[in-house]
């Protein structure tokens, strides 16, 4: 019999996915059938409800997905309602069963000075490098949390080329230009639907998952942040390196 998923390993795992969440599970493609990254996310909270041995909630989750791919609209609402319930249930299950250190920081909403402080405490403890992965990444990773890094620490910034926002490659230059050497900062763009994270590496050794892009934290919506166990903060370390690696200058 095949062992249970531990329940830090899974909560981890469905914050991350909490984050990077289609906007609109019902869309479907020119055929008629569910767009590729829905089809790649519902297949991953699947295979994690189903290897944490919830039975009940692994079989409506199948049966969930089975009527998204009917194209009456009516159904495809409801069962995109039923999915959202089904992974929030599994959410707070894991996270209930999960040690306190395991949990990392929660921001509700409004919580700007909770974000800050919480970034504070994860940035400051890079003596080498930070790498910084978000699609959207704006201005505001500069203002608000880059001066969190301490002076000689190297910050990459890792952006999606299609999901950029316009106000970040001007704001880079200016840093550049006033800090030079004593803040080293270097952005890159991957090409479209390449990223799927928000993370924050450490000196290549840890990974902090942010559920939400940095300039949304505290905005609409909670967030958290927390640190990835070691099996999963390798295997996003070496993915997101070698995208970093292979990345076009912004």
């Amino acid at each position: 019999m095949r062992a249970k998923i531990e329940p830090a390993v899974l909560y981890g795992e469905l914050k991350s996915l909490a984050g990077n969440r289609p906007e609109c599970l019902q869309f479907v493609d020119d055929r008629g059938q569910l767009r590729q990254d829905v089809q790649t996310w519902l297949g991953r909270v699947f295979a994690l409800l189903e290897a944490s041995g919830e039975i009940v909630d692994t079989e409506l989750l199948r049966i969930k997905i089975a009527q998204l791919r009917i194209t009456v609209r009516d159904q495809g609402y409801h069962a995109e309602g039923e999915i959202w319930a089904i992974f929030e249930r599994s959410l707070a299950r894991a996270e209930l069963a999960s040690p306190i250190d395991v949990r990392g920081a929660f921001i509700p909403v409004g919580g700007h000075f909770d974000a800050f402080s919480a970034l504070a405490k994860v940035l400051g403890s890079a003596q080498k490098v930070v790498l910084i992965v978000d699609p959207y990444l704006d201005e505001t990773i500069l203002t608000d949390f880059a001066p969190l890094v301490s002076e000689g620490v190297q910050i990459q910034l890792l952006c999606d080329e299609a999901s950029i926002k316009p106000s970040l490659k001007p704001a880079v230059s200016k840093w550049v230009a006033q800090f030079a050497n004593v803040r080293p900062i270097e952005a890159r763009s991957t090409p479209p639907r390449q990223l799927h994270d928000r993370l924050i590496i450490i000196d290549d050794t840890d990974a902090w998952i942010v559920t939400q892009s940095f300039k949304d934290l505290a905005q609409r919506a909670p967030g958290s942040i927390e640190r990835a166990n070691l099996e999963s903060a390798k295997l996003k370390i070496d993915a997101y390196s070698s995208q970093w690696n292979q990345a076009t200058p912004v």
